[in-house]
Formats: structure tokens, sequence, C-alpha cells
């Protein structure tokens, strides 16, 4: 049967609900970002059909200026190994020609050969690998949210550039979504409410959704203990189960400050893949 692919309409909800239940029993969220992720973002929720039966879904985002984000891939197990993933891969490829885009990436589990080397096939290469912290209890860590200001985004790469070490990383992640850090990025992360500055340094924390579950903490430069508690102060506020962070594998400083501070390490590393970066 012919494999196309289309974008998402409202009708197909439900199906798209299904596909990722199949593919992804574990991790769910589609039903939560439908209307960012159909409405509010630059770039295609996509549809992968076997015939007239939608089977796959694939989500392109813009992060800023040409960068851009493939997430959300999902295949349901009644239509594996038919075609479909490389169909959405297909349709990422055309988005970014669309779309003027000179640099796509994406992540994986460490160990999902499948997903790599579907990544592969179209031209991406595993960039870095990361390991992820999750801290659960912050309620013995609480400080006023007043004495920490948002940057604003005329202000955003200046003040950015300032605390940048040279050994900075090369990505940043909230929302298991790696951000390059590019000119650019540090506008970005003011117009979305993310970068924050006190007289203990700067923080980048937030989230692109499902904030009852984590607030993502993507980076921080300066007094770093006296951040994380305006972290946990800002978790608190929004209601978040848990504080994330996402860091370089074998980084041994932040391995030994974020588990002396209440994270656990995952059992499970991941690994971003780019295509075109520089």
């Amino acid at each position: 049967m012919k494999i196309t692919t289309r974008a998402a309409t409202n009708a197909d909800r439900e199906r798209f609900i299904w596909v990722e239940s199949g593919a992804m029993p574990g991790l769910s969220y589609v039903d939560d970002v439908w209307e960012m992720f159909t409405t509010g973002n630059d770039g295609e929720f996509s549809a992968a059909l076997l015939g007239d039966e939608l089977g796959g879904i694939g989500k392109l985002t813009r992060l800023y200026d040409s960068y851009a984000w493939l997430e959300t891939l999902r295949v349901h197990p009644d239509y594996q190994g038919k075609g479909l993933g490389k169909a959405i891969y297909d349709r990422y490829m055309e988005q970014m020609t669309q779309m003027q885009l000179t640099a796509v990436g994406m992540y994986t589990n460490y160990d999902n050969v499948v997903s790599r080397a579907l990544a592969e096939k179209y031209g991406l290469t595993v960039q870095e690998r990361f390991s992820e912290y999750i801290k659960t209890d912050f309620s013995d860590m609480s400080v006023s949210l007043n004495n920490i200001q948002l940057v604003s985004e005329a202000d955003a790469e200046s003040v950015f550039a300032a605390h940048l070490p040279s050994t900075h990383p090369e990505f940043i992640v909230i929302n298991r979504t790696f951000y390059p850090v590019k000119d650019g990025l540090a506008k970005m992360l003011a117009a979305n409410k993310w970068l924050y500055i006190c007289d203990h340094g700067i923080i980048v924390m937030g989230y692109r959704f499902q904030p009852q579950k984590a607030l993502h903490i993507a980076f921080m430069q300066g007094d770093k203990t006296k951040l994380l508690e305006f972290a946990c102060a800002k978790a608190a506020d929004i209601g978040a189960k848990s504080l994330s962070a996402m860091r370089v594998y074998n980084d041994h400083e932040e391995y030994e400050f974020l588990t002396s501070h209440g994270f656990i390490k995952s059992d499970t590393d991941y690994i971003t893949l780019w295509r075109g970066l520089k």
C-alpha cells in the first residue's frame, strides 16, 4: 500500500494519542501538547498513513533562528517495519528545505540503536551523550522569588554572554529538547521567560510543556547552591513534582554537585544527534 504524509488535523487527535500509547506506553504527552503542536509552533505535526490508515506521527519544531528539533516520532507497533518512520523523516527533510533551516537535531536513548540508525540514515550524527538527574524533594530549600528577576529580550544576549564561561556546554536542555548554545539562543530564552538573573549569577530554568511534571534546570552560572534554591522555590511555585537537569555524561563536577543536593541520576543516558550544526 502507498505511504503518504500530511499535516495533522483536529480530527486526528485521538488517533495520534493511540499511536503514541502503542509506541511509547511509558511516555505520553501528545494530548497535553496538541494545541501547542498544531497551532502554536513553527513547524508541522505530521501524520504518516499506510493507505488510509494513520500509523505514524512526528513533529518538527523551530527552536530559534534556523535551528530546529525533530521530536515525537512514533510508529504504532501494528505499523512498524512498513516504512512509516522513514516517511516522517522524509517529511522532516522537506520542511528543512521549505523553512530554510540550516540545522536539525533530535535525541534518543543511548542504547536505542534503531532510532539512532534511522537518524544517521538521514545525515544526523551523534554530538554528545547526556545523563539525567531528578530531584523530587525540595521542601528543605526555600527562598523568596522576589530576589531573582527575568532578563529582558533586549538585555538577554549581553547578560548571557557576560556569564557564559569559555568552557560552556554545547547544548542546554529543557524537556529533553537540546538547544545549541549559539547566537540567538539568549534572546529566545528570554522570550520564553526562562532566563533569570540575581546577585548570585544566572540560571536558565523552565518548561516547554507539562509543568506539573518537572521544572527543568538547563544552565547555572555563579553560586549554584543559591541558584538551586531559586529553582526549588520556582518548582514549588508552579506545582512541579520534580526538578530535572540534563548534564553531559561523565561531568564529575555536575554529578557531585547535583547528587550532593538530592538529585538522583537516572539509569538511562541519552544522545543528541544533529545535521548541519556548525
